[in-house]
C-alpha cells in the first residue's frame, strides 16, 4: 500500500508542468501596457481612444491567463518553482530566436515604418514557431495582419507609428503625386 502511494505520488510530480518561464511574456506585457497607458495623456484623444481598447483587451487577456494559471497551480497540475526549471535547448533556441526578431522589429521600425517591419517580424516569427514548409500561410498570416493594423491604426486613428516606404507610397496615392 504504501509502495503504491509513493509511486502515485511520483507520477504525479512528473506530470507537473513548470509554468515560470511562461510567465515572462505575460508579465512584462502587463508591465508594458500599465506603462504605455499611463503616458498617453500628451497623445491625441483618438490615439488615447484606440490605446484604451487595445491596452484593454491585453489586460483581460493577461487576466484570463493568471486566472487559468492559478487554478491549475492550485489543482496541482502546474507549479511555479525556480528549483526545477527545464527548458528544452530546442525551445530555449527558438525564445532566443524570437527575441532577436523582436529586437529587430523594434531597430529596423524607424527605418522600413510599421508596416514592412510588422510583414517582415510576423513572417519570421511564424515561421519560427510553426515550420518552412507553412512559408505561403506566414506570408498571408503576415500581410493581413499588417495591412490591417496599418488600415486601422495608421489610417482610421491616424497614430503616429514611424513611417516607412509604404506608408510614404500610401500617403502619395492618396494626395494624388
Amino acid at each position: 500500500m504504501d509502495h503504491s502511494m509513493s509511486s502515485k505520488s511520483k507520477k504525479s510530480k512528473k506530470t507537473v508542468k513548470n509554468v515560470l518561464p511562461d510567465l515572462i511574456i505575460p508579465c512584462l506585457a502587463l508591465i508594458f501596457t500599465i506603462y504605455y497607458l499611463t503616458t498617453i495623456t500628451e497623445a491625441p484623444w483618438i490615439a488615447q481612444a484606440s490605446a484604451i481598447v487595445v491596452g484593454s483587451l491585453l489586460l483581460l487577456l493577461i487576466g484570463f491567463f493568471f486566472i487559468k494559471t492559478f487554478f491549475m497551480v492550485r489543482n496541482g497540475i502546474e507549479d511555479i518553482s525556480f528549483s526545477n526549471i527545464h527548458i528544452e535547448k530546442p525551445l530555449l533556441f527558438k525564445r532566443l530566436i524570437l527575441l532577436f526578431l523582436t529586437l529587430c522589429f523594434t531597430f529596423f521600425l524607424e527605418f522600413l515604418g510599421f508596416t514592412l517591419s510588422a510583414i517582415i517580424f510576423l513572417f519570421f516569427a511564424i515561421i519560427l514557431l510553426s515550420s518552412i514548409n507553412n512559408w505561403k500561410n506566414a506570408l498571408i498570416i503576415s500581410i493581413s495582419c499588417s495591412l490591417i493594423g496599418y488600415f486601422i491604426f495608421i489610417y482610421l486613428f491616424n497614430t503616429q507609428f514611424p513611417r516607412g516606404p509604404f506608408e510614404n507610397f500610401i500617403e502619395k496615392i492618396q494626395d494624388g503625386k
